[in-house]
């Protein structure tokens, strides 16, 4: 490697040499005043090399907070199982369809269940009650005039029996053979004479009077049932059986 070096006229400074002649006017020849003089060196035989130096201290950086832990994944959980499937409808019918065949089902049950309802009924009831149709009829065998039949079968959440049909009368009837008992019924004509009424005022729309009656013998308001099944006008003041209906 060449290496220029620029001597300095303060360090290598060479003034202008006086001869030793007379001649101490005169300048050696080539010789510039105050110049400076360039020296091209020759390559030098490089020396060993010096030990790097110690690195300096790397920049200082953000504070940062201590490094997380990596994650631990949790145990993964057991898949749920899968439920069983339902019946699978009828695919061929409409929903209302199977809404309406539903409904058909369910009635029929009620149906059934109805049935043994009134047979258990039927067997709980004799010799003290009949059922027929949607009504009930019962005795607990106690007896009264016609007040106190409206007072205690109201008591019982009933009402004094009141036959609307030959099914009902006959109904009414096998009571009143079970106990061989006259029974007092919720008609009367307490109203108008001859117009006899429900209790609830409505004119009867049904009747079974035996022969010759109403006959309104002493002032006879009410109406009771031998054991026939017939009717008979009576004094209200009269006890009979009395038979509620529910």
């Amino acid at each position: 490697m060449l290496v220029l070096l620029v001597l300095s006229p303060l360090v290598l400074g060479i003034s202008l040499q006086k001869t030793t002649s007379s001649d101490a006017d005169h300048v050696l020849q080539g010789w510039v005043p105050n110049a400076c003089t360039l020296v091209i060196c020759a390559p030098t035989e490089r020396g060993p090399k010096g030990e790097k130096g110690d690195q300096g201290l790397p920049g200082t950086q953000e504070l940062q907070g201590p490094a997380r832990p990596p994650a631990i994944p949790g145990p993964k959980g057991d898949k749920g199982s899968i439920g069983e499937k339902g019946p699978r409808g009828e695919s061929n019918l409409p929903e209302l369809e199977q809404l309406k065949t539903q409904v058909r089902d369910l009635q029929s049950e009620l149906d059934g269940l109805k049935a043994t309802i009134t047979k258990t009924q039927k067997v709980l009831l004799i010799p003290s009650g009949v059922i027929v149709g949607e009504k009930v009829f019962k005795t607990d065998v106690s007896g009264g005039d016609y007040d106190t039949g409206i007072s205690s079968c109201s008591h019982l959440g009933g009402k004094l029996a009141s036959p609307t049909n030959a099914a009902e009368n006959n109904a009414l009837q096998q009571i009143v053979i079970w106990h061989n008992k006259r029974a007092i019924l919720g008609i009367n004509d307490m109203a108008t004479e001859g117009k006899f009424e429900y209790l609830n005022g409505e004119v009867i729309g049904y009747s079974n009077w035996a022969q010759g009656e109403p006959n309104n013998l002493g002032n006879e308001h009410c109406v009771e049932m031998h054991l026939d099944g017939k009717w008979h006008d009576r004094a209200c003041s009269l006890e009979w059986l009395i038979i509620c209906e529910f």
